[in-house]
């Protein structure tokens, strides 16, 4: 009895699933989507990556991983990891503040997950009153400027803000 109303249900029809009409993005070409072009590993050195976590003698292999409107680079050497993620998708500035929103509002009473603003490393005039968070159980900096998200992951907070000052720094640079 099952199989056969299942059968009855399989017809030649498409399923009627769809309550509004069918439209297409209007981002067809990925220079329509995000506008960066520069890649996170592009953006610093493994020299200076080092320098920047206070580990100027180790040597950092840097691994990229890259797309649309988001590049990866991981650096890791021995007892040191850095990983930096340049998101340039559309609508950056909301996208940071919803993701603090969401933060704040699962994780406040949590002071090991909870966002702790920084002043002086992203754009301080972004919604939610400061450009950057850190986190501490994920030992990770969010930083939102000029239109990008930046998430900085390094053993400590005052690390991660170097990296992202600096990363941000190149991504104002003429020319970049």
């Amino acid at each position: 009895m099952l199989i056969a109303g299942v059968a009855a249900g399989c017809g030649d029809d498409p399923p009627q699933d769809r309550t509004e009409r069918f439209a297409q993005t209007p981002l067809r070409k990925p220079e329509e989507s995000g506008r960066e072009s520069r890649t996170a590993c592009s953006l610093l050195s493994p020299s200076q990556v080092a320098r920047l976590v206070r580990h100027p003698g180790v040597r950092l292999e840097p691994a990229a991983n890259n797309s649309t409107d988001l590049s990866i680079c991981d650096w890791r050497g021995p007892g040191v990891r850095v990983q930096l993620v340049l998101d340039s998708a559309p609508r950056a500035q909301l996208r940071f503040y919803n993701q603090l929103s969401e933060q704040l509002e699962y994780y406040n009473q949590d002071r090991l997950r909870r966002p702790y603003q920084l002043k002086h490393v992203g754009d301080d005039k972004a919604y939610g009153g400061a450009g950057a968070w850190w986190t501490r159980s994920k030992k990770q900096l969010i930083a939102y400027g000029d239109n990008r998200i930046l998430r900085v992951r390094a053993a400590d907070k005052d690390s991660a803000a170097r990296v992202a000052r600096r990363a941000f720094r190149r991504l104002s640079a003429p020319g970049g």
